[in-house]
């Protein structure tokens, strides 16, 4: 696959696989940062869920593992890459669930540099507002976006106090993603309040 966003993908990659260890069968993953496709055709070849000659031709024009993932790949329920609307469908999934009384959690995982989408707050707001605690944004917290530095870009930090002032409750880590993604797990389901965790690297 050429063209890819391979340092994006790279540390993508442990916080995949940390969400498809610790969420249920019934549970949803959102990979709003689409552009680490890769990362995610990675993690699902290892979880024996595509195939190795599938894996090899990914980004061909007659295979369905494209540069963006699309519905119809395991474990994607919905098309992205259009960056800032990942946690926004995620609301909508968790209200559904909600509604039709499902114990769903949906993990959505963005890019520090897509929080620079205003889209991107008005739904943390949303998630907040309804205590949509079956909601657990996942930020890849790298330091880098398409245009350069994070925060040379659009300044981010303090990137906790921001969701916390929307009503989040922040969780922090470097490391291993899957110990403190169950950490968060934990919290999102004592508390009545959405959780982010925000993995450094």
């Amino acid at each position: 696959m050429g063209g890819n966003h391979v340092k994006s993908s790279i540390s993508c990659y442990g916080i995949i696989k940390a969400v498809l260890r610790v969420k249920r069968e019934r549970d949803v993953l959102i990979l709003s940062k689409g552009h680490a496709a890769p990362a995610l055709y990675a993690a699902l070849f290892e979880e024996g869920r595509i195939g190795k000659e599938e894996l090899e031709k990914a980004g061909m024009p007659e295979s369905r593992l494209q540069a963006h993932p699309e519905r119809g790949i395991p474990e994607v329920v919905v098309s992205s890459g259009s960056l800032g609307q990942g946690l926004s469908i995620a609301n909508g999934i968790a209200l559904a669930a909600r509604i039709d009384g499902i114990d769903r959690k949906v993990f959505v995982i963005m890019g520090d540099g897509e929080l620079d989408e205003g889209q991107v707050w008005e739904a943390a707001a949303t998630t907040s507002s309804h205590r949509l605690s079956n909601v657990i944004a996942i930020v890849d917290r790298n330091g880098t976006q398409l245009s350069g530095n994070t925060e040379v870009v659009k300044q981010k930090e303090p990137i906790s106090a921001r969701w916390a002032s929307f009503g989040w409750i922040p969780v922090e880590g470097n490391g291993s993603p899957e110990v403190h993604l169950r950490k968060a797990v934990e919290l999102s389901e004592k508390m009545d309040r959405p959780v982010v965790f925000i993995m450094r690297s």
